[in-house]
């Protein structure tokens, strides 16, 4: 009898972990911009306003999981069209700095700088890992090539898969 009930109680389990939602990443196209974004669930229309330096931004976001899974798109036109990745980092950090002022950042692990996309060569990244006043956990990864800057944010006040995370924050893509 108790190898009956300890059978139930391991299928009970296994049942009840694989109800759990799985995300299905897809591939998502950032509006008209020719980027695309991998989303655990469809992020909608992304959402057009124009920076402080009238700059055309998207902005979109989806919850899955109790996690938040965010982008910010700037199309950057031809302003840094002729920079090289050095400047392209320091664009990528006072932007990031700038952001952390907006979403009230109260501690930050630092920048970890020279990340690639095997997709675009060109691109340079940034990582680094925050949190709010609200106690958020954010992991975040910038891109940035010639002509796109894009922010990614998993943010939650519980831990997040990390392939989830990795798979969003890698899964951004340039125009070919």
């Amino acid at each position: 009898m108790n190898k009956f009930l300890l059978t139930l109680l391991l299928i009970g389990t296994v049942v009840v972990s694989m109800a759990q939602d799985v995300p299905r990443f897809a591939k998502y196209p950032v509006s008209t911009s020719g980027c695309y974004a991998y989303f655990p669930a469809d992020p909608g229309s992304f959402e057009l306003q124009k920076s402080e330096d009238s700059l055309n931004m998207y902005i979109g976001e989806v919850n899955f999981g109790g996690a938040f899974y965010s982008m910010i798109l700037v199309d950057l036109g031809n302003a840094f069209a002729e920079s090289g990745k050095e400047e392209l980092d320091g664009l990528l950090t006072q932007y990031l700095d700038y952001l952390q002022t907006q979403l009230n950042i109260t501690g930050a692990a630092g920048y970890g700088m020279g990340h690639t996309l095997e997709s675009n060569p060109n691109a340079t990244g940034v990582i680094d890992f925050w949190e709010d006043a609200e106690l958020y956990q954010y992991d975040v990864k910038a891109w940035a090539d010639n002509h796109f800057l894009a922010v990614l944010m998993v943010y939650s006040l519980e831990e997040v898969n990390y392939n989830y995370k990795s798979m969003f924050l890698n899964g951004f893509r340039f125009p070919e």
